[in-house]
């Protein structure tokens, strides 16, 4: 028998990055693994050299996890 009950941690990590669960919604364990996806989502981000495809990278991203990665670009450009 697993240990989790449910979803395997892997499956809700999955869930929460391609937008289908509100990062909010899930336990502060996954919400913690995936601020480290989000920090490396937005690290990527910033990389791109052009406004423009900046823009357009972000709004390709789903709409329930794209705040998290642009608030976390902001604060990483404004740490600049």
């Amino acid at each position: 028998m697993p240990i989790w009950r449910g979803k395997r941690p892997s499956d809700r990590i999955k869930a929460v990055l391609q937008g289908k669960v509100r990062m909010e919604d899930e336990e502060p364990g996954i919400q913690s693994v995936c601020s480290k996806h989000i920090y490396d989502g937005a690290k990527s981000l910033l990389a791109i050299p052009d406004k423009e495809k900046r823009q357009r990278a972000l709004a390709r991203l789903p709409a329930l996890i794209r705040p998290h990665i642009e608030a976390e670009a902001l604060r990483q450009f404004r740490m600049k």
